[in-house]
């Protein structure tokens, strides 16, 4: 079984150093690259995994101790993310159902801007949202319209879901990284297509982005890095009205 834990590390990095080359190239041409890491992440868990049985059953006695961490790490994983929607579950009840430029959207405290939830996802605002001016409430607005509509918590919840099978594989958590990442680049590419000014929408994104909810299945404005911001304006600054438009 040893063998076959590096082996499946293996994989995961050959996909990633793969799924990192096409995406490069996926920018340039305009397109989406969400479902490349998505495909990467499904990959490195689902191949390894077709493998397994004869693996356990050629596994000599001595080496039961690894099934067991296995089991514990991937139960640890589940009850975490099982931990943070009961947390989710518990702050809905304090939200308040309004409207934000007259779309239905739910005001919280301090969690969002995000779209919460996996079955009935919904649009989050904080509260000071009322406090800055129009034009950005709106882009605000428009981001997480384009986030619900791409039904990014189901997306993420996919990926989870794969990863809790193997969370000691660490180069999935990198594609993982890598996933978010192309999440917010592809929902970037919308707010562009759908004729949202660069320069605007880049302010809000620096003067907002701090806001980070933090939520499992509920992606922040931007990721929470600076550097990532950066390479997203750049990305951003590179992107055609047309090639934008293929996103949608």
């Amino acid at each position: 079984m040893p063998v076959w834990l590096v082996c499946s590390m293996a994989l995961a990095l050959l996909l990633s150093a793969a799924a990192w080359g096409a995406e490069r190239l996926l920018q340039r041409r305009g397109r989406t690259t969400r479902w490349l890491w998505l495909a990467a992440i499904a990959a490195s868990v689902l191949l390894p995994l077709a493998w397994l049985p004869g693996v356990l059953a050629a596994m000599p006695a001595e080496q039961a101790q690894l099934k067991l961490g296995w089991f514990v790490l991937s139960m640890g994983m589940l009850l975490i993310l099982l931990l943070r929607s009961v947390w989710l579950l518990s702050h809905q009840r304090r939200w308040q159902k309004s409207t934000l430029l007259g779309t239905p959207v739910f005001l919280s405290g301090g969690i969002g801007p995000c779209v919460a939830g996996l079955l009935r996802p919904r649009i989050v605002m904080p509260v000071w949202l009322r406090l800055i001016l129009p034009q950005q409430q709106a882009l605000l607005l428009a981001h997480e319209q384009c986030r619900l509509a791409a039904r990014d918590p189901l997306l993420l919840a996919v990926a989870y879901a794969l990863i809790v099978l193997m969370p000691w594989n660490l180069p999935l958590w990198w594609q993982l990284h890598r996933l978010r990442f192309a999440i917010e680049v592809d929902c970037d590419a919308r707010m562009l297509a759908h004729g949202h000014a660069l320069r605007a929408y880049a302010i809000v994104l620096r003067q907002h982005g701090q806001y980070y909810s933090g939520l499992t299945g509920a992606s922040p404005i931007v990721l929470s890095d600076p550097l990532a911001l950066r390479r997203r304006r750049q990305i951003m600054g590179r992107f055609t009205r047309d090639q934008a438009a293929n996103l949608l």
